[in-house]
């Protein structure tokens, strides 16, 4: 695993790097604040060692946490806290001092980091070292630590400001191939703080937004939520766009967004609408979003990654606020490209918060008569709990050899059992039902089409996908395989009428390539045989993979994750990137007790931003990761 225990931590806050760094939050507070103090050390054990590995070195340092792996750029050990600050803290200051520094002399360089898409893992076997780092003696990175404030809602549904702390142990020259190293870091920060907590609104759980059009049919949802103790509210979206000013739709109705989370506290957002039409469909209006084919307008964030220009992001609605205590447009530099990270032409990066206020999710329906369908399966699924479906112990993993083997399991298999290990602890009598690509000769379910769709036939509560997709179809490769040749066979869009679950539903989570990209119509699948829109390569389908099983009558999913963009993978460890996004869904429910859906969605971005380095391709990974269902489902239902 790549995490490691601090050697010692001493205090309660710490935070940021050498000299001393300053931020205020731009909050109207009248409240009268108290200034805090406190200080901590941070000791790292001993000299770094040294692994080989490819012709390069792979460095560790003990009581680092995590890795630092910016694409080709070289993989170092690091520290990362992140602390919780009452909502309202001023006057945010931090110092830092190292604690002796030490050089070392390399006589191999070390390794850069290959990170790939889950759909080309071929990239992996390539090393392409990142000139402008390798060629310069500089030192990488240059300096000693970073640090970021960040606002949001943490796992007691506070609101909060996060203050983060990346602490780099070991620095690298690698023209000279020398590293310097710290034995610790000496940390202190004041803030001021209120001495009363603002008040916390709770008047409406959650505001489902949705046509007009959709009203009627989604009625009996927002009845069925008042009756379970979910205050639920209806706005459609034609009131918004005529009510709200915004530079474009999606900002109209962030805007309503953030006043309901300002007035009454709410706590789900349901975008309840897809594209008006499954056959044809111009799914962008300009670079940024859709509107005018959609019933709920989409944002696009432009973090591009080979074919994928700007990703579909519901996030963007979550993220109200960000460490300063503004509203957080994800457009900081006012240029109408939102979320703009590497963007490339001259497009100035962005500075947006990804710490959402409330949790968000979509159900991306075309018609009246899929509006009926998912709001008959929440009721059915809700109205009884876990002790009234057996099925739901019932947990399946499907995987084979994403990338590679990882302590000694196909990756993917490693994946599903990591995830099936943290459920059992929400589940203690759950039941692991493994398709996977290393039971082929020994009898067992394999990642074939009638093992899956048998499997979730017979009912399960959860089902995990660890492997490769597009938006017609996941798939896998055997454990003994070689990519692309051997694939497994997997399950497709298509075939899904041969799963018969009926009311047995699954919550599914999808770890692959595009698997949830909603904005997929029958002829714009057809038309881009290239694949490099739609990436389905010319076959025509009229809904995604992970919206497919939702939006399926008489079986299916209760609700799904997937990627609206490409599942990215690192070579040293499955448990990074896009994958961690999915283990911390799992670890969310299991070890942090998370009972509702949206929760746990946001929850584990929130975990992934607290424990790593947020660089370009962490937040392509964050921003694309889908999840569609009701945001305030309750896992299992309820007993009464």
């Amino acid at each position: 695993m790549k995490k490691f225990i601090p050697i010692v931590i001493v205090g309660i806050v710490v935070l940021s790097g050498l000299g001393a760094a300053a931020f205020s939050t731009n909050l109207s507070m009248k409240k009268t604040t108290v200034q805090k103090s406190e200080s901590a050390s941070i000791l790292f054990s001993s000299r770094p060692t040294l692994v080989e590995k490819d012709g390069f070195v792979k460095i560790e340092i003990n009581g680092a946490t995590t890795h630092s792996i910016d694409p080709n750029k070289p993989v170092l050990p690091i520290f990362v806290k992140t602390y919780r600050l009452p909502w309202g803290s001023k006057n945010i200051q931090i110092t830092c001092t190292l604690k002796d520094i030490s050089t070392m002399q390399l006589t191999k360089q070390i390794m850069p980091a290959r990170v790939a898409p889950l759909s080309k893992p071929e990239e992996l076997k390539t090393i392409v070292p990142d000139e402008s780092v390798y060629s310069s003696s500089a030192y990488y990175p240059d300096t000693w630590y970073t640090t970021d404030l960040g606002a949001g809602r943490d796992y007691n549904d506070q609101e909060v400001i996060f203050a983060k702390i990346i602490c780099y142990p070991v620095r690298y020259s690698p023209a000279t191939n020398i590293v310097e190293y710290a034995n610790g870091f000496d940390v202190t920060m004041t803030y001021d703080e209120p001495i009363a907590p603002q008040k916390t609104l709770d008047t409406t759980d959650m505001v489902i937004i949705a046509p007009a059009a959709f009203e009627a049919k989604i009625q009996p949802l927002i009845d069925h939520k008042n009756a379970k103790g979910v205050s639920t509210i209806f706005k459609s979206v034609e009131d918004i766009l005529s009510q709200y000013d915004g530079t474009d739709p999606p900002e109209q109705i962030k805007f309503y967004i953030k006043e309901m989370y300002d007035t009454l506290g709410i706590k789900y957002v349901l975008l309840f609408g897809g594209l008006k039409s499954h056959i044809n469909a111009k799914d962008k209006d300009a670079r940024s979003y859709g509107s005018t084919a959609w019933h709920v307008p989409v944002r696009y964030v432009s973090i591009p990654q080979d074919d994928d220009e700007g990703c579909l992001s519901d996030l963007y609605y979550g993220c109200l606020y960000n460490g300063t205590g503004a509203f957080d447009s994800w457009d900081s530099n006012g240029d109408g490209v939102y979320a703009a990270w590497g963007a490339g032409l001259g497009i100035p990066n962005d500075k947006f918060d990804m710490y959402p206020e409330v949790y968000v999710s979509r159900l991306p329906c075309t018609t009246t008569n899929e509006v009926s369908v998912v709001v008959k399966k929440i009721i059915k699924y809700e109205s009884t709990g876990p002790d009234a479906k057996p099925w739901y112990k019932n947990f399946v993993g499907v995987g084979g050899k994403t990338f590679d083997y990882y302590e000694g399991k196909p990756d993917g298999e490693y994946l599903c059992d990591l995830a099936a290990d943290y459920m059992s602890n929400a589940i203690p009598d759950l039941v692991p039902v493994k398709c996977y690509s290393s039971n082929r000769d020994t009898g067992g379910l394999t990642p074939v089409p009638k093992d899956i769709t048998k499997s979730i036939t017979k009912g399960a509560g959860y089902v995990d996908f660890e492997g490769h997709g597009n938006p017609f179809a996941w798939n896998t490769i055997w454990f003994d395989g070689v990519y692309p040749e051997n694939w497994t066979g997997g399950v497709n869009v298509y075939l899904f009428p041969f799963i018969s679950n009926r009311n047995k539903l699954p919550v599914v989570v999808v770890g692959g390539c595009h698997n949830a990209l909603y904005n997929i119509t029958i002829l714009g699948t057809l038309k881009d045989q290239a694949g490099t829109q739609y990436f389905c390569y010319g076959v025509p389908i009229p809904v995604c993979f992970s919206w497919g099983l939702v939006v399926k009558p008489r079986g299916g999913a209760i609700a799904s994750t997937g990627c609206t963009g490409y599942g990215m993978g690192y070579e040293g460890n499955p448990v990074t990137l896009s994958g961690e996004l999915e283990s911390n869904f799992f670890w969310q429910i299991g070890m942090n007790g998370t009972t509702n859906l949206a929760a746990a969605h946001s929850r584990a971005i929130q975990k992934f931003l607290a424990e790593e380095e947020i660089n370009l391709i962490e937040a392509f990974c964050i921003t694309n990761w889908a999840l569609l269902g009701d945001p305030s489902l309750q896992f299992g239902g309820y007993s009464s």
